[in-house]
């Protein structure tokens, strides 16, 4: 959406964004004030289909100054420290945490926040020489991000490998209880002790995080990777350029039959979009200079021949939902034999698209665009007819094994990221061996990314990122808040009723 004057007062005027997301407000704005039209090069029908919300580019902005995501290397920073920076290599645990700090506030990204900061146990592990004393420093570090990347897609991965520095990490955060950062535990049985990956099976239920992904899928089709964001699987060195994303629910309502949808518009507002993607990498690359203006590519933090594309979908069960209407059956998505084989032939059409489709700047991947299972935002009305991702309507929902074997599914047809999250009750703290064995056979299964989390916990995983029922309750009291996520968490549950998942 293009912005005007009046946004830009909206922000300066409001009574619930603090001083500091005023000014990141501004800037997002600043870049919307372009006809994408004039500056990008966007068609009059590419434009209609953005306009009439089949299209949705997240307000990214036209006047695009850095990728969206980015993944840097900070391992080279232990190796040679920055020059940029006037830092050199860490000596020890405190000088590396210092180091990071500094670093992360040179990281942007769409959030103007760094969406990944590290394989942190991996970084940390070689300086753990006192872990009583190493603990605080651990703590304070995390805490610390918390409180100044004030943004839940801020995330860290740990694993696969069982480290000092792992259990460190975890017990911090459980004893924390901060959204911020968003954490993933990369998980692989043939390189995982069980006994490591009990102790984040029951943090994830404590505290929503980590996460755990399944790290040799992840691998064979990424190769060398971080989880960032909300649970963004993006080349390591590297990122996204940007991610757009194809409502599903609001496209199945210009179709009068199946036939229609699979052979006409799906396949043309597809197109639309790579073509607007297109045009939003060449700004980037071509035209913004960030790449010979940053030291992160000088220095070899990132390379710009390691980024990549997202091209995402959301309310893949509100079309199938659609769809099964219009043949006259009284089923839903999740429990419907025939709304599994409609998804298939949705994401089919839509995969053979995008497959087909030759990127720009994107050889890490083959010349190709990634296909992402975009979580949601509570952009437009349009979003309450979108669920987030592939996921199974709130309220919908099968039994458990049921509903892993449903989602496991449609994993496969996103190689740069989706996942699926079960609210459990507490009993099951007591037995975190269990909710491993249900993460091991969801993988089994086909799953790339899974989260369980105690549906009677304060801190709560919205989508693909956290935050605090306690801080969205102060919102709805039209009071300030810590971290801007707080807003995107309340308008997905409005739109989508996350708090009130199945409870397991």
């Amino acid at each position: 959406m293009i912005s005007n004057k009046q946004d830009v007062l909206n922000i300066i005027t409001s009574g619930t964004m603090t001083t500091q997301q005023k000014l990141i407000g501004l800037g997002n704005v600043a870049e919307r004030l372009f006809s994408p039209v004039d500056l990008l090069g966007y068609t009059e029908e590419e434009m209609s289909y953005i306009d009439n919300q089949m299209i949705c580019d997240l307000n990214e902005g036209y006047g695009i100054y850095r990728p969206r995501y980015i993944v840097p290397n900070y391992g080279l920073f232990v190796e040679k420290g920055s020059k940029f920076l006037e830092l050199e290599p860490p000596t020890d645990l405190e000088e590396l945490l210092d180091g990071l700090m500094i670093l992360y506030s040179h990281v942007p990204s769409i959030t103007s926040y760094p969406v990944f900061i590290g394989h942190l146990d991996k970084l940390m592990e070689p300086f753990i020489t006192d872990e009583k004393q190493d603990y605080k420093r651990i703590k304070r570090f995390l805490n610390h991000i918390d409180k100044t990347i004030i943004d839940s897609f801020c995330h860290a991965d740990i694993g696969p490998y069982d480290t000092k520095a792992g259990r460190l990490i975890l017990k911090a955060i459980v004893e924390l209880g901060n959204p911020t950062p968003n954490m993933t535990f990369r998980y692989d049985k043939d390189k995982t002790t069980r006994e490591f990956a009990e102790l984040a099976a029951a943090a994830c239920l404590q505290v929503s995080k980590p996460s755990f992904s399944n790290d040799k899928y992840y691998t064979e089709d990424v190769g060398d990777h971080a989880l960032c964001s909300c649970y963004n699987a993006l080349p390591f060195a590297g990122g996204a350029y940007t991610l757009s994303r194809l409502r599903l629910g609001t496209i199945v309502k210009s179709v009068s039959s199946l036939d229609e949808l699979l052979n006409d518009l799906l396949p043309k507002v597809s197109k639309h979009m790579l073509s607007i993607m297109d045009k939003r990498i060449s700004f980037i690359v071509e035209k913004s200079n960030f790449f010979e203006s940053s030291f992160l590519q000088e220095e070899g933090f990132i390379d710009k021949d390691n980024f990549t594309a997202m091209f995402a979908i959301i309310g893949l069960a509100d079309a199938v939902n659609y769809m099964l209407k219009l043949e006259g059956l009284d089923e839903t998505f999740g429990t419907s034999d025939r709304g599994d084989e409609v998804g298939h032939l949705i994401m089919e059409t839509v995969q053979n698209i995008v497959d087909a489709h030759e990127g720009k700047y994107v050889s890490r991947t083959g010349n190709r665009y990634l296909l992402h299972a975009q979580v949601g935002a509570s952009i437009h009305e349009e979003d309450k007819d979108n669920t987030p991702a592939h996921r199974i309507k709130v309220g919908q929902e099968p039994g458990l094994l049921e509903h892993i074997k449903q989602s496991s599914q449609f994993h496969k047809y996103f190689p740069s990221g989706t996942g699926d999250l079960f609210a459990f009750d507490e009993t099951w703290l007591k037995q975190p061996g269990a909710v491993l064995d249900i993460i091991d056979g969801a993988f089994d299964n086909g799953y790339r990314y899974i989260t369980t989390y105690m549906k009677n916990t304060d801190l709560i995983r919205v989508t693909g990122y956290l935050v605090k029922k306690s801080e969205i309750e102060k919102l709805r009291n039209n009071k300030a808040v810590l971290r801007d996520t707080t807003v995107f968490g309340m308008g997905t549950e409005d739109n989508a009723h996350v708090f009130d998942r199945k409870e397991r």
